[in-house]
Formats: structure tokens, sequence, C-alpha cells
């Protein structure tokens, strides 16, 4: 079976991030295809590079980052990650700002890739 997976709450507010994970790291341990994993309103700061969080909380990033290792897109929403803050060294550029504050693992895209997941994949699941 092929997932897509969408996010939209951001990595701190309750465990739906880890969830995600989980269910990511699951399905690809069953057999299954996560064709990506897209990002929305809020969930898009789940690509902020500069991401701290404290010794005794669990680094959400670090788990997209193995998510990634695995061959699944991350993928953010361009029009939520700018009204955000959060631009690639693309957008930064475009939009002449000194730094890029999108991690690397991610890319930045429209809502065509969020609409192919009604074409290409056999499930949607939203985590809030």
């Amino acid at each position: 079976m092929k997932f897509q997976i969408n996010v939209y709450g951001t990595p701190w507010s309750g465990n739906s991030a880890f969830d995600a994970c989980d269910f990511i790291t699951e399905a690809i341990a069953a057999g299954h295809t996560v064709q990506r994993v897209f990002f929305f309103f809020d969930g898009v700061y789940h690509g902020l590079t500069s991401q701290a969080p404290a010794s005794d909380e669990p680094d959400v990033l670090n788990a997209w980052k193995t998510i990634a290792d695995n061959h699944v897109e991350l993928l953010l929403c361009i029009a939520a990650s700018a009204n955000r803050g959060l631009l690639n060294k693309t957008e930064a550029e475009r939009y002449d700002k000194d730094i890029a504050t999108v991690d690397d693992i991610f890319q930045v895209t429209g809502l065509g890739q969020w609409a192919s997941g009604f074409h290409d994949c056999d499930r949607m699941i939203e985590f809030r």
C-alpha cells in the first residue's frame, strides 16, 4: 500500500509528530511505501532548522531526518512556509533575506504535491 502523510500541527503541539514518525516507521517495516510527508499550515514549523529542544525533550527534527533516510520526501507548503518565515535557500534569495531557515532534508513545494496524493497513493493520513 502507498501512503501520503499530511502533518498540520506544530512540532511542539502534543505527540502527533512522533505518532506520524512511528506510523511511517511501522508502515515501511511492514513493506508499505510512504510516498511523501506533506507539511501544511503550522505543520511547516517541523522544517525549521533552528529547533533546539531542551535536553529532556525529544528532538522531532532528528526523527524526521531518520524518516528522510528511508527515501521519504518531506515537503513543506511553500505559501504556509513563507508566511511563517520558513525559507529554503532559493526562497531566501527570492525574498532578499540573509538566511535560509528550512533544514536541507525538506523541500519547499506547492499544493500540487499535496494533491498528487489523491492520484498516486492508496491512502492519505492526517496528523494534527
